[in-house]
């Protein structure tokens, strides 16, 4: 993983449970001009990346969705990028919700949204944030042992 910046984080371990649309618990300012933030003017190349942190559970057979918002005034968001609705049963945790590039000309305050169709959750938790390398959440073993 990347250099993971605070300022950066959408949401860490953020429950959600409510049928609609819960905003991440923050937003981001890229700065830059009125209208449009100044992230494709880097040499980086971002990536904004939406993780299930705990498993989700539902009695209604709920869907989850991350969607990438994007505002020019930090008040009126609009969807940039929607993941697919997945299934409750394979929203588990580290599963990947969202992992994309920011399309170029996003306006200059982004968030991510979490959108649960169908039904409401019981329990599940997310995660999002931008960072600067492509995130890989790639299970190992245990059960070795240092000596």
């Amino acid at each position: 993983m990347g250099m993971l910046d605070s300022e950066l984080s959408f949401s860490a371990a953020q429950a959600v449970t409510a049928n609609g649309d819960t905003p991440s618990t923050n937003s981001y300012d890229s700065g830059g001009f009125p209208a449009q933030g100044d992230a494709g003017q880097t040499s980086e190349s971002l990536w904004v990346n939406v993780f299930c942190s705990t498993t989700a559970t539902t009695g209604s057979g709920a869907t989850v969705q991350a969607v990438l918002q994007d505002s020019a005034d930090g008040s009126t968001f609009a969807d940039v990028v929607a993941s697919q609705a997945f299934a409750i049963g394979s929203v588990v945790a580290g599963a990947t919700l969202l992992q994309l590039q920011p399309p170029p000309a996003m306006r200059r305050y982004w968030r991510v949204v979490y959108r649960i169709g169908t039904g409401t959750l019981t329990a599940g938790k997310f995660d999002a944030y931008v960072s600067n390398t492509f995130q890989r959440n790639t299970a190992r073993p245990s059960g070795f042992s240092v000596s």
